[in-house]
């Protein structure tokens, strides 16, 4: 898998990042339009290619947009991108739709080979090319909602971040599963896959309090704050029984008003 990963580098000039604030690495210019950028991010993401009428429904879902607008886009997304070492356009011209040739990859590209490789390593290094929420600080994002890809990506991270973190917890390193699950937050911070293994970590860590802070962190995240009961005890109705019953089996300092069985002693 290395060997593909280098390959893969090595044809692709142009690396399209979108599991993160979107950014376009191996240029020599900037884009002198966002919409041109944005353009080159939905074409990345569809690599069979667009019509025309499709990419400009994507980048602009409200309004109708004169044909010299269009065509001025994408002429500075092919400015911006630039020729290839053997002399072709990143971005051919095209009469009607639009496709990046194959000298354009994605991050996207490279997490999916990585993450379906046998064993703990090349998981790991697909997590690490996780930066933050996917395609943050695009004008319109909507599309990557409506086609299904925001959630496409989502539940790929949680997974490779659960799979990296139970291999490490099961290698004895708590700290290390407890990183690879944070990296599978930054995409999916609502996930309670991801806060469960941060609870096994943190008990396994012998950090009593840790397993406190992930619930409270938690509940913050899906109701705006730790909801708590009698006696400074976690509300836990918010959460996945599982959490709850998880949470309920490792806490060691709260009583619980779940119904359920008390916190070990």
């Amino acid at each position: 898998m290395a060997g593909e990963e280098v390959a893969l580098r090595s044809e692709s000039e142009v690396e399209v990042s979108i599991l993160g604030p979107a950014e376009i690495r191996g240029l020599t210019r900037g884009f002198a339009r966002a919409s041109a950028l944005e353009l080159v991010v939905y074409l990345a993401l569809h690599p069979a290619g667009v019509s025309n009428d499709g990419w400009a429904t994507a980048l602009w879902p409200d309004r109708l947009m004169a044909p010299a607008t269009l065509h001025s886009t994408a002429s500075s997304a092919r400015r911006a991108l630039g020729r290839s070492s053997a002399g072709r356009d990143h971005l051919p011209r095209s009469h009607g739709s639009l496709r990046l040739a194959a000298t354009v990859t994605t991050d996207w590209v490279r997490f999916r080979r990585l993450a379906s490789a046998d064993g703990e390593e090349p998981s790991a290094r697909a997590l690490e090319l996780v930066r933050g929420r996917p395609f943050e600080g695009l004008r319109n994002a909507e599309w990557t909602v409506l086609e299904g890809i925001e959630a496409e990506i989502e539940e790929a991270v949680s997974e490779v971040a659960c799979r990296v973190a139970d291999a490490r917890l099961r290698a004895g390193h708590p700290r290390a599963a407890a990183a690879a699950a944070r990296r599978g937050l930054l995409v999916s911070p609502y996930d309670e896959r991801l806060y469960r293994r941060l609870l096994r970590c943190a008990d396994t860590d012998g950090h009593p309090a840790g397993v406190e802070r992930v619930m409270a962190e938690l509940l913050t995240h899906l109701v705006g704050g730790p909801p708590r009961g009698d006696r400074d005890a976690f509300d836990l109705a918010a959460v996945h029984p599982e959490t709850a019953s998880l949470y309920v089996a490792l806490s060691r300092k709260r009583p619980v008003r779940n119904g359920g069985a008390s916190p070990r002693q």
